[in-house]
């Protein structure tokens, strides 16, 4: 039933109130005004400030070759059938450099040539204040936001994210571009300058053929068209005060739920009939109880014999109180990722041959953290090869191979000992593992050894037995390297006792 609307008097004061609210709601991710509970006031996103999304620019700038236009995609929107979405995850160097969350976007860095009025260092190279920023983004459609909710739009981004740049329509970028790289080619007179493109083609492919026309302009100038990726990754490999204070949130959260996890494992399995998905949805929901926003990547919850797969995903097999579980994990807070493995006895209880096989992993994880330090020698690599020598030791010592057969450990530990961490949980691909670790890198420090059931060169003791353990750490200012994931408990009694507390 309709009711008749009463003539009242409207306070301005609560009126003013209500048009700030409403204003503030105009751009899709969390911002201060708000989200006071993720994001604090001068942040862009949750832990990190606007200043430091600009100084990230301006180093980004700072190594671009003069007369080069720097284009940034975003992650490509994808479909798990006709129009029912997976949950977006932007590309991780364009969030690096200005934090926006939407998909259809384009970040633009134009480092202009000596030749256009740009002051020149005299190493190709020019000031960072000689670059110019913009950002492409799909303007406020009211339609649109009664289905998906409001984008930030031009003015949105221009408030919220990059107040140091120019902010135009995405349908207005290959005109732009277009225009950019004519006028920087028509400026550069008699130098030796010519405009160069620097721009992933496979990162989206709808805004690569969207970007068409100025891929075809550098194709008709024979000009190369190089990924931008190589130039931001080094970046985003050595991580700030703020960037290590929310990896070290995101591992105390992942921790923490390992802890609830393997409580509840040992009781789930002592119940009977609930499978290794339960323990997915149960670490899941303890990382978003403590702030995380999402996961880092899909659980790895592999029970008995499936521990000796890699990368197994599918969860969906009965819990055995006899079995070794394998649980390799992450939660992600504020965009940035924890990575931990932990194995343990659903019963409660190592078996002595479980026991002796964790145990041997268990040193050649102590052993490699020990080593990993930003000395300028110890990389990534190095600690690899340190984790061959040791696990060979551990696997003479356990009796499963001799002496002389070290080429034979790569049978049973195939992977490397680790892999950089950050806003992606394989972080920074480009980057060599053989450079040396520096204050500010972030890795993985994972061995393990996987014996399966049917290899009739193992001893029949040990057939089966999978076990992982890996940490995230952090080389300090000091280049020593800082254990972020020392809640999630390995020592063999401290890992019984964790689980125990579900029985």
């Amino acid at each position: 039933m309709h009711m008749r609307l009463s003539r009242r008097v409207v306070n301005p004061h609560l009126h003013a109130r209500h048009a700030r609210r409403r204003c503030a709601l105009a751009i899709a991710q969390p911002t201060a005004e708000t989200h006071a509970h993720l994001v604090r006031p001068g942040e862009v996103t949750p832990g990190i400030a606007g200043a430091e999304y600009a100084a990230r620019r301006a180093a980004m700038a700072s190594r671009l070759p003069r007369g080069s236009v720097a284009l940034f995609a975003p992650a490509p929107l994808a479909y798990m059938s006709h129009d029912v979405p997976y949950p977006f995850q932007q590309a991780p160097d364009l969030h690096y450099l200005c934090g926006f969350a939407e998909p259809s976007c384009l970040l633009a860095c134009v480092k202009r040539g000596g030749g256009d009025g740009g002051r020149s260092s005299g190493s190709g190279v020019d000031a960072p204040d000689d670059a110019e920023w913009l950002l492409f983004v799909e303007p406020s459609d009211p339609a649109q936001a009664l289905w998906d909710g409001p984008r930030a739009g031009i003015d949105g981004a221009r408030r919220h994210i990059l107040p140091d740049g120019e902010v135009l329509k995405i349908g207005a970028a290959p005109t732009a571009l277009l225009r950019i790289l004519d006028a920087m080619d028509a400026s550069r007179g008699d130098t030796a300058i010519r405009p160069g493109l620097l721009f992933d083609v496979d990162r989206n492919p709808q805004l690569t053929a969207a970007l068409r026309p100025v891929l075809e302009w550098c194709k008709e100038r024979q000009l190369r068209v190089t990924r931008a990726a190589a130039h931001v990754q080094p970046l985003r490999l050595l991580k700030s005060d703020a960037e290590a204070a929310l990896m070290a949130r995101a591992a105390d959260a992942t921790a923490e739920a390992f802890l609830e996890t393997m409580a509840a494992s040992s009781a789930a399995a002592a119940r009977g009939g609930a499978t290794e998905a339960l323990l997915a949805a149960r670490f899941e929901y303890e990382t978003r109880l403590r702030g995380c926003g999402r996961l880092a990547y899909p659980c790895v919850v592999a029970s008995g014999v499936r521990a000796c797969t890699l990368h197994y995903m599918h969860n969906n097999a009965l819990l055995s109180p006899g079995d070794l579980l394998l649980m390799d994990a992450g939660g992600s807070f504020g965009g940035y990722s924890a990575d931990i493995t932990r194995t343990w006895p659903l019963s409660g209880t190592f078996t002595p041959e479980q026991r002796d096989v964790y145990s041997a992993v268990l040193s050649v994880n102590e052993a490699c953290i020990a080593a990993a330090k930003g000395d300028g020698g110890t990389s990534i690599a190095s600690l690899h090869h340190l984790s061959l020598r040791l696990t060979h030791e551990a696997l003479v010592q356990l009796g499963v191979l001799g002496p002389g057969e070290a080429h034979r450990v790569s049978r049973y530990y195939p992977h490397n000992i680790g892999h950089y961490l950050g806003l992606d949980v394989h972080d920074t691909p480009l980057a060599s593992q053989s450079q040396p670790l520096l204050p500010g890198m972030a890795l993985t420090v994972e061995p393990g050894l996987y014996f399966p059931p049917d290899d009739p060169q193992l001893p029949a003791w040990c057939r089966g037995i999978g076990v992982r353990i890996e940490d995230d750490i952090v080389i300090g200012s000091d280049g020593a390297a800082r254990v972020l994931t020392t809640r999630a408990p390995k020592a063999v009694a401290e890992v019984e006792e964790a689980v125990r507390r579900g029985l």
